[in-house]
């Protein structure tokens, strides 16, 4: 070691990792943060220079409520500067399959926790054991006022990145990120960390004197030990050592952002743990679902405070979402924790459903209540939870105290609309009517139609075992697997051979899938049994049902071709008892030269279709050229997080069942018994949208917020006489403009909106309140996240994601 040596500089960064819940049930990871936390305050007290960083806000509160000495003990060493809180988040979570309105309440909640209980504005964003992390959140980062990124995963031999970097979303927005040499922490056993500091100290970046090392015993918690404490004293005395303290993250990155000249990464920072992307399938579902119920009872409850006086739920959405927050923890949405772990996760989740149920339902019937009714036919309320105006189907489930021979619909101008019976059910001696009509309602708002007895409008579809046909498609079934055998638009081909086929692959993988970048072992495919049978022929929708099995699992599967909707629609139920595979939906298009699309947290990402798995939110798309044009075709889905794509094939991972928490290099023994992911009934919903041109012209994104956002049918209270037969609240111009979240502001009554730019297009965006008689022109970058507040009174004005400015 030279002479030179000490004018470097080795920042030791004590942390414990704690995964507060994974291979252990949540109660034993709150005790573990706890003894844990009170382990680094007594260090803290016998070592004055020792420094310790800690994140995830949820763990505070837990100490808050259950030990409130050791929190304030805590609160005096973050205020001498020497407990650092770090990350700004709620939890650690996944940092691919959250929404990205998820990781603006990440921050909001995280951050003002932090803001109140300690005073303290964290800069630093810190998932060191996250699987991935994607290409919009330096944008999301920043708008939240975090200016630097401190990650672990992937790791070196996963992708290849300098250390320090700008890491750049597609807007332009960066943030300093970090992938520190070695790991974030170490096992029990570890004892001598001094080759950990000469190793960091040889991965210095060339052009600076600093380098951070982390250490620290990790997972299960436990953090430094006195004797890693008195090594680091140690080191730094020793002449054939670099310089060594006790570190600090924030003030690191203040060090040496100005020092040199770092590159850009314009991409995601992927891949780690493909498998994640599928597991766990009812968890991901009620992750998605809940994400659009909080953000629908949030804008309804928006619309009923400012114009009806109805109160808004704040609290009980903010204490809502932060539990689903929680459970965006890595290893609980992506599949890697224990059984036990997802029976609690199931219950807490649709106990936020049910808060969520409760607080849009009180909104929409608060609207409901000033509806002047005719007294004629029985009235339907439709309401419109997205703030465009929307053509959609609709199903409700309506009560009349008469058995009906034949019905019809009427919209609030007294035409007649094509309606569908679909069942009537006895209830207490009234007859519940189950119809299907398209209805067209404003953007958040409502429209009132009515049923009466009389003879229906429209005939019924063209429709046999074998082919369904509307005005835009020609859709043939496969005889063998029961699936779509070819679509045409017009007289364009869709496919190049069977679609929506379910194919079965071994999947010998642990619950990570660890080591594992494409699933290509195809074993076998669901083939059909029994008759196509023609369930469906009406006015509105036509239907054909298929069964098909593999081995002891059973698939049932409907496709459904809408009068007045150009869509595909195919919804299906798969029994599913397999162990070590996976079930995988493929859809060859006819196209050559493809792009494969995903859609990602407020936005969008291109990959190269290699046949790799990616993560991916609500849809995908593969776009090529077909004869002398463009052409391409979206899948959009209700539950669905695993995508991939080979050439022009587009696939959607449907289920796998690996055995629950098993990783490897761990082996089955004898005698034992395992318990597998994702057995039994699973439900999916995908809609297939072909297009001339790109996903951008044929209107992916708003369809996959109404996928995910259906239509809400609710019998008016009447009574009112304030508001007419139609309405809308808000209504945002152009399509590629998405206003995803309408809530009342954290502090004050005005309302906040957040809108993003889709298309990567420059936008003068249209802002409509048609109730307060008010438009604004909001220009918009591509790829632009913005953030708006809304006064009564004033313009809008442009704030940042936590509300400030």
């Amino acid at each position: 070691m030279s002479e030179s040596s000490k004018s470097y500089t080795v920042h030791m960064i004590a942390n414990a990792h704690i995964d507060p819940v994974w291979l252990w049930p949540e109660e034993e990871g709150r005790e573990v943060v706890l003894a844990t936390c009170r382990a680094m305050v007594k260090m803290l007290g016998r070592y004055p220079e020792f420094t310790f960083v800690r994140s995830s806000a949820a763990t505070y509160r837990w100490i808050e409520e259950d030990d409130p000495k050791l929190f304030a003990e805590i609160s005096r060493y973050i205020k001498e500067g020497r407990w650092e809180v770090v990350g700004g988040w709620w939890v650690q979570p996944d940092c691919n399959l959250p929404c990205g309105e998820s990781f603006v309440r990440h921050a909001l909640y995280g951050k003002g926790y932090f803001e109140e209980k300690f005073g303290v504005d964290v800069k630093v964003g810190y998932n060191v054991d996250s699987f991935g992390h994607c290409a919009t959140l330096p944008q999301i980062l920043k708008k939240c006022g975090i200016d630097y990124y401190i990650f672990f995963r992937p790791d070196p031999k996963e992708k290849e990145l300098p250390q320090l970097f700008w890491w750049e979303a597609p807007d332009g927005t960066r943030v300093l990120a970090c992938r520190p040499p070695l790991h974030y922490g170490f096992g029990p056993n570890v004892e001598d960390i001094r080759p950990r500091i000469l190793e960091a100290y040889r991965q210095t970046v060339d052009g600076l004197k600093d380098v951070l090392c982390f250490y620290g015993v990790g997972d299960h918690g436990g953090g430094p030990t006195e004797e890693h404490v008195r090594q680091v004293g140690k080191a730094d005395s020793s002449p054939d050592f670099p310089r060594v303290v006790f570190g600090n993250l924030e003030a690191f990155f203040e060090k040496v952002k100005d020092e040199r000249e770092f590159p850009v990464v314009r991409d995601e920072l992927q891949h780690h743990a493909r498998g994640c992307y599928t597991s766990v399938s009812l968890i991901k579902y009620l992750n998605r679902s809940t994400e659009h119920l909080l953000m629908t009872a949030e804008r309804f409850s928006s619309v009923a405070f400012r114009y009806l006086g109805l109160p808004y739920p704040g609290e009980a959405l903010s204490e809502a979402w932060r539990t689903l927050l929680f459970h965006q923890f890595h290893d609980l949405l992506d599949g890697t924790a224990i059984r036990p772990a997802y029976r609690r996760a199931r219950e807490r989740l649709w106990g936020v459903r049910t808060v969520a149920h409760e607080a849009l339902q009180r909104a929409i019937r608060c609207v409901a209540s000033h509806l002047k009714l005719s007294s004629e036919g029985t009235p339907l309320l439709v309401f419109n939870p997205s703030p465009w105006r929307r053509k959609d189907l609709v199903e409700a489930k309506v009560p009349l105290s008469y058995l009906p021979k034949v019905i019809k619909l009427s919209d609030p101008d007294g035409n007649d609309l094509p309606v569908q019976l679909l069942g009537v059910e006895d209830e207490g001696g009234k007859y519940l009517v189950q119809v299907l009509f398209v209805a067209e309602v404003p953007g958040l708002g409502y429209r009132l139609y009515t049923l009466s007895e009389g003879e229906p409008v429209g005939e019924g579809m063209e429709a046999s075992p074998t082919c369904l046909r509307n005005l835009w498609y020609e859709l043939k079934v496969d005889p063998e697997t029961g699936a779509i055998g070819e679509l045409y638009m017009g007289a364009r081909r869709t496919f190049s051979g069977p679609a929506g086929v379910l194919q079965v692959l071994d999947d010998p993988s642990d619950a990570w899938a660890h080591g594992v970048d494409s699933f290509e072992g195809v074993c076998g495919t669901f083939l059909r049994e029994g008759d196509v049978r023609v369930v469906e022929r009406g006015p509105v929708r036509a239907t054909v049902r298929t069964k098909a099995r593999f081995g002891g699992s059973w698939l049932l599967q409907d496709i459904s071709l809408y009068n007045d909707l150009p869509r595909v629609e195919v919804r299906l139920e798969v029994d599913w008892h397999e162990r070590h595979r996976m079930a995988r939906l493929v859809f060859p298009l006819a196209v050559s030269d493809p792009t494969f699309t995903c859609e990602v947290p407020y936005g969008s990402v291109s990959r190269t279709p290699t046949g790799e798995e990616e993560p991916g939110l609500r849809w995908a798309d593969i776009t090529g050229r077909a004869g002398d044009g463009t052409f391409g075709m979206s899948l959009v889905n209700d539950r669905k997080y695993g995508y991939s794509a080979r050439g022009p094939e587009l696939r959607l991972s449907v289920l796998r069942s690996p055995i629950y928490g098993f990783h490897d290099p761990r082996r089955k023994e004898g005698d034992v018994r395992y318990r597998y992911m994702d057995q039994g009934l699973h439900g999916l919903r995908y809609v297939l949208l072909p297009h001339n041109g790109s996903w951008r012209e044929a209107g992916t994104v708003r369809l996959a917020w109404e996928l995910n956002e259906p239509l809400i049918p609710l019998p008016p209270l009447g009574g009112g006489k304030d508001l007419g037969p139609e309405g809308g609240f808000l209504e945002v111009k152009p399509g590629n403009v998405i206003p995803s979240v309408l809530k009342k502001a954290e502090d004050g009554d005005e309302l906040v909106l957040r809108l993003y730019e889709t298309s990567g297009r420059a936008t003068e965006a249209e802002l409509c309140l048609p109730q307060e008689g008010r438009s604004y022109r909001i220009r918009m970058g591509p790829y632009e996240i913005k953030t708006l507040k809304l006064p009564s009174d004033l313009p809008p004005r442009e704030v940042d994601m936590l509300e400030r400015g």
